[in-house]
């Protein structure tokens, strides 16, 4: 798609990457925004306005998501030889340090998932959620973070589960982090390794099967999993459901996908309508729970009734 007001491309891009869009200067250098599901401002997107201005970046901090986004100049016509050949050079320097930022990453994540020892039964996470740990490790979590003052200040949280995220080639690319219990200053009870990047990044649980199923979260997965066996791979986001679907049709051409979609109380269902759109594409299904929230949602509530019907 193509934009001829800098502000209509980074809006489009933002949204592909759940940050709050909003205006900044190009000045080439990151500005913090919100993200869309943040309800209390915790600024952990970043929108970077390059200095021509005819381009941009907008970074999710939290999920490790990043987009470019361009303009035109005239509707309707290519952009002058010059400032084609800036883009492309842009565009390549970008993808350099994202690459860079990932491999760091990468590294950082292997070795902290070696390191790490397996999750015990009783972890508060898993306890409320009624679930097995599986694979699951726990270990020590480090995040440096922004102050409302700007400072930089180093949180380091033990104790946390630890999931790894593979690559269609079989490598840990990156982690994410599962805390005990919300933590304060983040605002959340889940954390994924800044720079590690998300796009075609999972992780499963189960034995090869003829059925498979992807849902997004730990959780959902462990539900989906205990409760009919199948392999269970997990997209982590909505946003991921279509990249990891692909993958899996790659690898198993012949088996049945079932997208186990979140049904969000939130505009335009973004878990149904991204389960909807990557099971069209690779010729899978979909269930979604008859209630608000995810299977693990619906698993626990039909424990409930059970229970006070006993």
């Amino acid at each position: 798609m193509s934009f001829q007001h800098i502000d209509d491309a980074c809006r489009a891009a933002c949204l592909a990457v759940g940050v709050d869009f909003k205006t900044v200067p190009s000045d080439g250098r990151f500005h913090t925004a919100n993200l869309l599901d943040d309800h209390r401002g915790k600024n952990d997107g970043r929108i970077k306005v390059f200095p021509d201005p005819q381009g941009g970046i907008v970074w999710n901090h939290k999920s490790g998501q990043q987009q470019t986004f361009f303009i035109n100049n005239k509707p309707g016509e290519p952009l002058p030889p010059a400032d084609r050949k800036s883009i492309e050079s842009e565009q390549r320097n970008r993808q350099a340090e994202q690459s860079a930022r990932q491999d760091k990453a990468a590294r950082r994540a292997l070795k902290e998932w070696l390191a790490a020892r397996p999750a015990p039964e009783n972890y508060p996470y898993l306890i409320r959620k009624d679930i097995e740990p599986h694979a699951l490790r726990v270990g020590q979590w480090k995040r440096v973070i922004t102050t409302d003052s700007g400072e930089h200040k180093t949180l380091l949280i033990e104790n946390v589960l630890l999931l790894p995220l593979f690559d269609a080639t079989g490598t840990v690319r990156s982690l994410q982090a599962i805390f005990p219990e919300k933590h304060p200053l983040l605002d959340r009870d889940k954390d994924f390794l800044p720079g590690g990047g998300l796009a075609g990044l999972f992780w499963w649980i189960g034995a090869k099967t003829e059925t498979v199923l992807i849902c997004e979260g730990f959780a959902t997965a462990s539900t989906l999993h205990e409760e009919t066996g199948f392999r269970v791979y997990m997209a982590f986001t909505a946003n991921n459901l279509l990249a990891v679907g692909r993958i899996v049709r790659a690898k198993l051409p012949d088996a049945e996908i079932i997208f186990g979609a979140d049904n969000d109380q939130t505009t335009g269902n973004p878990g149904l309508t991204k389960a909807t759109e990557a099971a069209a594409d690779v010729g899978g299904s979909v269930a979604v729970p008859p209630i608000w929230g995810d299977f693990n949602d619906y698993a626990i509530s039909l424990k409930a009734v059970a229970n006070d019907n006993q």
